[in-house]
This record gives structure tokens, C-alpha cells and sequence, in this order.
């Protein structure tokens, strides 16, 4: 299957998890207000900080050994559920200790009870991100859509379930996503499909061959998570929940914009990395260039039917999301451009410390940002915070990039009259599918 099939079967997985998606944060939005929703938002970016910090860097290394093949699928598959408990119990035992100064700081609004079931759930969201790391690896592009439109749903089925069950109740949500968490990590492992190797001996081996690429890449995923969640944890000791709340509506939506562009790098992952040097260099320009086009483009229209819907569906309350999105989606456009210029230094030179240099920056760059913004602008301080923290990987990988290979920034940037062509012949071939399925389906 190729590259273009593979990112359009993604894209429509990722349109469906952006439907059900956006009808589950409506719910929350609307059942629970800003105050509510804003504890949901800290809720789900525990996980997300606990696996971008503490999971070591040995994700992207799982992606690494799947691309290169150097090792069985059932070994590491094994590896990464053993990496996986073992993290996750470590890092939930950490939290707790902490719990009395986190839930009186930057996870205030939550409860002792809720902490408790986030942490139950910590090891599920390891498996969920080690077997996507491997999903990717192995170029399993439809796979990872597939799972993410089954999770996307479990999630939902299990809001509404709260919803009815226990009304206007924010634990009985927070609950119902953790039990979702497991579940889906349950789900990747069966579709993955391979045997476990229950061997120490080959376990340790796995570890040891995957410690110096993960090292390389450990601060980059770690920083990158900081910046990417951080901002939450930042507003919520400066301004609270209610205020997480509805900034949190703007960035579920900005994020939406990743779900076209995810699907993309996870179908040209395996050929970067594993290509030759020059087949590799233009699959990346190609790549960033349209990502630029198909974000800027979903932007524009993101932001433009937003303003007069938000306040209707979510609430007058959450009004001010608008404003909030205005300022994070040029951001959120810009990182999406610098995936591919990621995943050839990390992939197809084995160089992740040129990324993690990157994300470091960011990361001290963001938190001054956040200190020094949020206090007297809120919830616009964070959006712009982000905003011009994502903007220095562009500008970093603009001076990384040429100097590692023969292209120019122009390249990386500015669509080529090919590029048009290319994208001529992809919508027309797209659209004879879709004529030749209604046609089919109108004979039948």
C-alpha cells in the first residue's frame, strides 16, 4: 500500500476521531462547565506528561529497532509491556507520594480519588504509546487509525455512560476515560498480533540495545511533552481550573489539526528511515510542504467557523476559546511542518540529539513564556506561550536542515510546480474512488 493510500485512509480515521472526538468535549463542556471540564483537561494531561517524562526516550527507540527490523515483533512487544508496568507503577508511586503539594498547585480542582484512578490506569497509557511507537515503526499506518477511530469511540461510549449514569458528576467521567485507557491498550495488543517472548535473557538484551538511541532521544520526548502540555499545569496554578477549562476547549480544537497531519508522518516514518540518503531528503521536503498546505488550509477554516459556533455549541462561557484558538493555531500549523525534519535526523541519520537540542530549547524557552505571559494575560498568555515556543523548531530545523543536506529553505517551504501537479492527480484519483464506490453502490 502506498504512501498516499496509507495517509488518506489515516486522514479519514482521524476526521472520524475529530467528529467523535469534538461530540465528547461538547458533552463535557456543557454537562460540566468550565470548572469541570478544566479538571478533565489536568486529568488527561497526567498521563501524557508522565509518558512523554518518564518513559526514558524508549518509545521512539521501539519505533527505531521496528523500523530498522532489528529484532522480532514478539520480542518487542514483550519488551514494551514489561517497560510498561514497570514505568507505569514507578511513576504512579512518584505522584502519590507527591500528592498532597500537586493537588494543592498545579493539579488543584482534582480530588485524592481521582489521582488514585489516573495512576491505577498510568501503565495503560505506556502500552498504548510503546505498541503505537511500534505500530509506526513497522509502517502500520491503517492499524494506528483504526485503533485511534475504536479509541476515540470507547472514550465517547464511556462519557456518555458517566454522563447518564452519575449527571454533572466530574469523577464519575474521570473514571469512565481511565477505564477507556485500558481498554484501548488492551486493544493495541491484540491487534499487533504477535506472541509474547517471555525470556529475561532477551528482555535485557532489548534494553541494552535500545539505552543509547533512547537516551539520544529521551530529552527531545520529554521536552516536547513539556511544551506540549505544560501549559495546562502552568494556567492552572495561575488561574485555576475554570480557566483550564475554556482554554482547553481552544486546544482540543487546535490539536484537531494534527490528526491530519499525524496520519501523514506515521505512513512516511519506515520510508525515511529507511530509504537512501537522497530518496529520504526529498520525501521529507515533499512531505513538510504539504503539510503546510493541508494544515494552513484546515486552519483558516478551523478558525473561521469557529467564532460563530463555539459560543452556541460549548456555551456562552466558553466564548473566549476563540480568541485562545486564533493565537495557538499558527503554532500548531508550525509544528506540524517540522515532523518530517524530525523523523529524518532521528530516523534516517540516527541523530535524535539534533531534535532533543531542539525540543530543549523549546521546553526553557515555553516555561519562560508561560511565567512571565500567563500572569497578566490568563489563558491568551498560554495560547501565545505555545505559539512562539513551537515556532523556534521551524526556525532551528531551517539551520539544521540545509546544512545536513543539499536543499535550501526555499525547498523545505515553498510548494514546487510538482507538488501541484501531485496534488492535482491525488484529488482526481480520489475523487474516480468515490464516483466509482457511489456508482457501484447505485447498481447494487
Amino acid at each position: 500500500m502506498g504512501i498516499a493510500r496509507k495517509s488518506a485512509i489515516g486522514i479519514v480515521g482521524q476526521v472520524y476521531m475529530l467528529v467523535v472526538g469534538l461530540v465528547s468535549t461538547i458533552l463535557v463542556a456543557r454537562l460540566l462547565g468550565p470548572e469541570g471540564k478544566g479538571v478533565l483537561a489536568i486529568v488527561a494531561a497526567i498521563p501524557s506528561m508522565g509518558v512523554g517524562v518518564a518513559s526514558f526516550g524508549l518509545g521512539p527507540a521501539l519505533g527505531y529497532m521496528a523500523g530498522k527490523d532489528r529484532y522480532p515483533a514478539r520480542d518487542l512487544v514483550t519488551a514494551a509491556v514489561v517497560w510498561s508496568l514497570l514505568l507505569g507503577v514507578a511513576v504512579g508511586a512518584f505522584l502519590w507520594l507527591a500528592r498532597n503539594t500537586l493537588l494543592t498547585s498545579v493539579m488543584k480542582g482534582m480530588t485524592t480519588v481521582d489521582l488514585v484512578v489516573v495512576l491505577v490506569a498510568l501503565p495503560a497509557s505506556y502500552i498504548s504509546a510503546f505498541t503505537g511507537a511500534l505500530f509506526a515503526g513497522h509502517g502500520r499506518a491503517v492499524a494506528i487509525a483504526g485503533l485511534s477511530a475504536v479509541g476515540a469511540t470507547v472514550n465517547l461510549v464511556g462519557v456518555v455512560g458517566a454522563s447518564v449514569f452519575a449527571p454533572r458528576n466530574a469523577s464519575a467521567v474521570v473514571l469512565a476515560v481511565s477505564i477507556s485507557s485500558v481498554l484501548n491498550a488492551l486493544l493495541a495488543l491484540v491487534v499487533y498480533r504477535a506472541s509474547f517472548t517471555l525470556s529475561a535473557r532477551r528482555i535485557v538484551e532489548i534494553t541494552r540495545f535500545a539505552t543509547p538511541y533512547a537516551a539520544k532521544s529521551y530529552v527531545g520526548q520529554a521536552t516536547s511533552m513539556f511544551f506540549l502540555r505544560a501549559d495546562v499545569f502552568f494556567l492552572n496554578y495561575f488561574a485555576g481550573p475554570a480557566a483550564v477549562g475554556i482554554y482547553s476547549v481552544a486546544t482540543n480544537l487546535a490539536e484537531k489539526l494534527w490528526m491530519l497531519s499525524n496520519p501523514v508522518s506515521n505512513a512516511v516514518y519506515g520510508l525515511i528511515t529507511g530509504a537512501e540518503r537522497h530518496d529520504a531528503v526529498r520525501l521529507t521536503t515533499l512531505t513538510s510542504r504539504a503539510l503546510l498546505i493541508l494544515n494552513g488550509a484546515a486552519a483558516i477554516l478551523l478558525f473561521l467557523i469557529a467564532i460563530p459556533l463555539v459560543p452556541i455549541i460549548y456555551g456562552l462561557q466558553f466564548a473566549n476559546a476563540t480568541l485562545y484558538l486564533g493565537l495557538l493555531l499558527p503554532g500548531v500549523v508550525v509544528f506540524a511542518v517540522c515532523q518530517p525534519y524530525g523523523l529524518y535526523f532521528s530516523g534516517q541519520l540516527g541523530r535524535p540529539g539534533v531534535t532533543s537540542s531542539l525540543l530543549s530549547l523549546m521546553m526553557v524557552l515555553s516555561a519562560l513564556l508561560y511565567v512571565t505571559l500567563i500572569p497578566p494575560m490568563g489563558a491568551s498568555g498560554a495560547a501565545l506561550g505555545s505559539t512562539l515556543a513551537y515556532s523556534t523548531a521551524l526556525i532551528g530545523y531551517a539551520v539544521l536542515f540545509p546544512r545536513a543536506t543539499d536543499r535550501t529553505v526555499r525547498d523545505m517551504l515553498v510548494p514546487t510546480r510538482a507538488d501541484r501537479v501531485l496534488y492535482r492527480n491525488l484529488a482526481l484519483s480520489s475523487s474516480r474512488r468515490v464516483l466509482g464506490w457511489v456508482r457501484g453502490r447505485k447498481s447494487s
